[in-house]
């Protein structure tokens, strides 16, 4: 039985809504009439909410001047220090990465996906520049480049599932999470690659096996549950 207010579902022996506190006792309404009414109220086939230029172009311009701040800051204090660039050229990579996506996303009227791999080459392209400046190629190609190349791919999985999931409940909770656990694994792959010469797993793998338990979790109560088939459903929102 479902609540025909706020769309809860109901014990059979329930005379109130626990909820709303819409009363239970009466006629029941219909799947296809709740159905209709919820779809009314809850538009998932609607498209997201996109930005306008305005807001775009604002919102890249905060962003831009937190970006700047941050590099400005780490690259002063590292002068100061050192009297020359050593660990502040990671956080200016950083900052530098994520100045590219978010131009090419705000500016660039393409496909996500399309958008995503031009990121990829616009900063692989700065983060060499920068290697190169800051004395000679040495992490830019065998650490900065694959993990972008890593991320990317993980990422693009990830919106390629959403946009093909016929249901968009908490199974993209779960989603994320395993795209978490795999960018670890490779995080810390690429890394021990880096500087010994040869892959190796320590702490990636334990955090996968703590996290792989919570994606069977989310995905147990997706497909078997009603309630996680939405998530306002799930969060009655």
């Amino acid at each position: 039985m479902i609540c025909k207010n706020c769309g809860v579902q109901l014990e059979e022996t329930m005379q109130t809504c626990p909820l709303c506190g819409e009363s239970a006792i009466g006629e029941k309404p219909s799947t296809s009439t709740f159905s209709l009414s919820y779809g009314k109220r809850h538009p998932s086939h609607l498209a997201a909410v996109q930005m306008s230029p305005p807001q775009k172009k604002f919102t890249w311009e905060i962003v831009s001047i937190i970006l700047l701040s941050g590099a400005l800051t780490t690259f002063v204090v590292d002068f100061i220090l050192n009297r020359r660039i050593t660990w502040s050229e990671y956080p200016l990579a950083i900052c530098l990465t994520i100045f590219c996506y978010l131009s090419l996303f705000a500016f660039w009227n393409q496909p996500t996906l399309l958008k995503m791999t031009g990121g990829l080459l616009l900063a692989s392209l700065c983060l060499v520049i920068l290697d190169a400046v800051t004395g000679g190629l040495h992490w830019s190609v065998r650490l900065g480049i694959p993990l972008l190349l890593i991320s990317n791919l993980i990422a693009s999985a990830l919106i390629v599932i959403t946009r093909r999931s016929r249901y968009k409940g908490i199974n993209l909770i779960a989603y994320i999470f395993l795209g978490v656990a795999l960018i670890c694994i490779a995080i810390e792959g690429v890394l021990s690659f880096f500087e010994m010469g040869w892959a190796q797993w320590h702490w990636s793998v334990i955090v996968a096996a703590c996290i792989i338990p919570v994606v069977g979790v989310l995905l147990f109560v997706h497909f078997r549950l009603k309630e996680g088939r939405s998530l306002e459903k799930t969060f009655h929102v």
